[in-house]
């Protein structure tokens, strides 16, 4: 009677162990047609038309017949109430991203990101390359997710993690903190904030600014060239002396310009009237009387 009884009690035990570990895992997305399509046979032409050789000897990868798509992952994300620190059940969701690491000859070449663009004008929605990050850290960093998780991309933190419902492991730190596996409750207390998005100048407030301030300095300048102009007292432009002219008879020379010798007087040219001059009495001699 015990021994059935610590056999029922075992098997308990195993049930309840088993299904926990079933509660604590997240399952694979599903990944769409389209997109298993894409990553089948549109991919590496793509990858190949903008990572391959290029006119320079060595420069690029050499994608040939060895070169193979990995398995394929969809991305999660945080969802805007787990990061504004609310409580909620769902503190992920699915995004229209997935990655795929890409090797040639058995190594890691890069990860690739393949997207459906939910802005795009395409009446079919095909999937895409995104990004391709190049070498293998990636690839080996992602590659260390335990099973039974999924993929969580933080980027405004820059981090990866795996993540089976409850817990975090990270994959790619960044600038989370994290570097332990840790709850996802307790992560939501420290997450930091996010970068502060900076002002756009180019938006529409910051053309009207720019905009006042080019007329106020337009303006200031005007102001400025009309005074200098009022100031500037009325004068005439003084003609560079030529070479072999003759002086004008009787006239002056401009001030600040030497008179050339030689020079023959300007026909037609008016003569400038004279100083008035102070008369001088000149005592006439007398004879000598004696």
């Amino acid at each position: 009677m015990r021994r059935r009884l610590f056999a029922v009690l075992a098997i308990a035990v195993c049930l309840t162990i088993g299904a926990g570990q079933a509660a604590f895992a997240l399952p694979e997305p599903t990944v769409p047609e389209p997109v298993a399509q894409y990553f089948a046979t549109g991919l590496v032409p793509r990858v190949e038309t903008l990572y391959g050789p290029g006119a320079k000897k060595g420069s690029g990868i050499a994608f040939d017949d060895t070169t193979t798509v990995g398995g394929i992952h969809r991305v999660f994300s945080w969802t805007s109430s787990f990061l504004s620190g609310e409580k909620t059940d769902a503190p992920t969701e699915l995004t229209n991203t997935w990655v795929a690491p890409i090797t040639v000859k058995d190594q890691p070449v890069g990860l690739a990101t393949v997207w459906i663009n939910p802005d795009s004008d395409s009446d079919n929605d095909a999937p895409e390359l995104a990004d391709f990050d190049l070498g293998p850290a990636l690839v080996s960093a992602l590659a260390k997710a335990p099973t039974g998780t999924v993929l969580i991309r933080d980027d405004s933190h820059s981090a990866w993690f795996a993540s089976d419902g409850t817990t975090i492991t990270p994959l790619v730190t960044g600038t989370s903190g994290v570097a332990v596996a840790t709850a996802i409750t307790a992560y939501q207390k420290t997450v930091p904030a996010a970068p502060t998005p900076t002002t756009d100048a180019g938006g529409p407030n910051g053309l009207l600014v720019a905009g006042g301030v080019l007329g106020g300095v337009v303006i200031l300048l005007v102001i400025f060239v009309l005074l200098q102009v009022r100031r500037r007292p009325p004068g005439r432009t003084v003609p560079e002396p030529v070479e072999g002219a003759e002086p004008v008879e009787g006239a002056e020379p401009a001030e600040g310009v030497e008179p050339v010798e030689g020079a023959e007087p300007v026909e037609g040219a008016e003569p400038r009237p004279l100083p008035p001059t102070t008369p001088v009495f000149i005592e006439p001699a007398l004879p000598d009387r004696d």
